[in-house]
């Protein structure tokens, strides 16, 4: 079968058809479109459990495009294996000419679309576009062509650059522009690469690349739109004071969702804008924020953004500190609820992860990175800009950081913020029979005697902490 001009659209953290940036771009150019998705083995290294809820959802959302594709007269392509190996392959299997792919600003992932450009130069053009912001980390800088190191002054810059056509949405029409997936199959058995299978379904699929299947009733691909709809229309108005009510769901609950691309930046902006939702797109500009400081300053993933701080600070190793902490085991029901909240649901409300990071940091002195890297094996929205982001804001190490003084009282929050102890009876079957006012400090309360004793004292914990930040003040 002779197969005429395709134009590879590499999806990656984009996984939708509708309001696409690089789909857009790929039909602007002459011939057909062939969607990619590749399984890329470097990033599957950083998946460590077999049933990681993250990879049943992305296998999800490919079945979810792929029945879509195949109304439009068209299929997905799923591969296996090194997507620095396998981009040069396929576009010389194909005879493809152009690839289009959204940007991403993560440090690894700019080496890697930094290799596979190199490597198909002078055979194809790869162009990368912007997709999952409205700004790129390279838009919103200061006038000396710096990067921002304080949010308030970044997101003045952003709002007022903002305008329709910023989170105007993509559209086009894609139905019938699609490759013969019959002739690209046969390229791809003669290449040799890995094709994964989506039509023996989602269970199939994952299988091939070992991994379990599970289907999470939590976070169901379909719908992701009239998610967002749902939250705008009946949530968005109270979102500045619901947000941080541990026990009500109100927050919006959309960020795996943004994260993989479900929904587009540009209607979540959009939406907000028409709805006069500012508090919640004050979140999203955060989002722009984060990914600017790590583009600007990569090593920030791994270690303290402030340079004073950098191998300086007097971490503790206690090990059994940090698996308490990570088990919920720690004695503070709220800290311990909000982290059986991650293991159960690969998510945690928003002011509990700020409750967390302060506690493991403020608390126990251990390093934010142990913390991070715990929030990306289990977080459904594992973000890295946004996550490293928020965890040296709550060490006080990073970009417009809390001051490190601030440190919060685990037992207050939850007073303040879970005040019924709904939250806490949640997560924490152990205290559902108890008393309200006995949830926040159980220690203080015989009847509660049996529950996991506080492993460290809030008042000592924060003199110790104090003392390690001042060394260096």
């Amino acid at each position: 079968m002779v197969l005429s001009a395709i134009n590879i659209v590499w999806m990656r953290r984009d996984l939708r058809l509708h309001d696409h940036a690089a789909l857009y771009h790929a039909l602007q150019a002459q011939g057909s479109v062939q969607p990619v998705f590749i399984f890329d083995t470097e990033i599957l290294a950083h998946f460590p459990h077999r049933n990681d809820r993250r990879l049943s959802f992305i296998v999800s959302a490919l079945c979810d495009i792929d029945r879509e594709l195949q109304k439009r007269g068209g299929r997905l392509l799923v591969l296996h294996g090194n997507a620095k190996e396998i981009i040069p392959t396929l576009a010389q299997a194909l005879g493809v000419g152009n690839i289009y792919a959204a940007e991403d600003y993560e440090p690894e992932a700019m080496k890697r679309d930094a290799a596979v450009a190199a490597q198909l130069e002078g055979t194809a053009k790869i162009t990368f576009v912007k997709d999952q912001v409205i700004f790129s980390p390279k838009e919103i800088l200061l006038e000396s062509g710096a990067a921002y190191k304080v949010f308030t002054p970044y997101s003045n810059n952003w709002r007022s650059r903002i305008t329709p056509l910023s989170s105007m949405p993509y559209e086009y029409n894609d139905k019938g522009r699609y490759a013969a997936f019959d002739g690209v199959m046969q390229r791809i058995q003669a290449c040799g690469l890995q094709y994964i299978d989506l039509s023996a379904g989602p269970e199939a699929a994952l299988e091939a690349v070992e991994y379990d299947y599970n289907k999470d009733t939590l976070w169901p691909t379909q719908g992701a739109v009239a998610r967002l709809q749902e939250f705008i229309s009946e949530k968005s108005k109270n979102y500045e004071f619901s947000r941080d009510a541990m026990a009500v769901h109100g927050t919006s609950r959309l960020s795996p969702y943004l994260r993989f691309g479900l929904v587009s930046v540009r209607e979540c902006v959009h939406r907000a804008m028409e709805a006069g939702a500012i508090k919640w797109l004050t979140e999203l500009i955060w989002r722009e924020f984060y990914a600017m400081t790590l583009f600007h300053v990569p090593e920030s993933a791994h270690v303290e953004w402030n340079p004073k701080y950098r191998g300086r600070l007097d971490w503790s190793h206690n090990e059994g500190h940090l698996a308490a902490w990570q088990q919920g085991k720690t004695g503070y029901p709220v800290v311990d609820a909000a982290m059986r909240q991650l293991l159960t649901e690969g998510w945690m409300h928003n002011r509990a992860r700020m409750i967390v990071a302060s506690f493991l940091t403020k608390h126990l002195r251990i390093s934010w990175t142990k913390g991070e890297e715990h929030f990306a094996q289990y977080l459904m929205d594992y973000d890295m800009a946004s996550n490293v982001g928020g965890w040296q804001w709550a060490a006080s190490t990073g970009t417009d950081a809390q001051p490190y003084f601030r440190v919060f009282n685990p037992s207050l929050q939850s007073e303040k913020f879970d005040p019924k102890g709904e939250y806490i009876r949640r997560y924490v079957p152990e205290l559902q029979r108890a008393p309200a006012d006995t949830l926040h400090a159980p220690w203080k309360h015989p009847l509660l005697m049996n529950y996991y004793p506080p492993i460290v004292d809030h008042a000592t914990a924060r003199d110790q902490a104090l003392a390690m930040f001042k060394k260096l003040a």
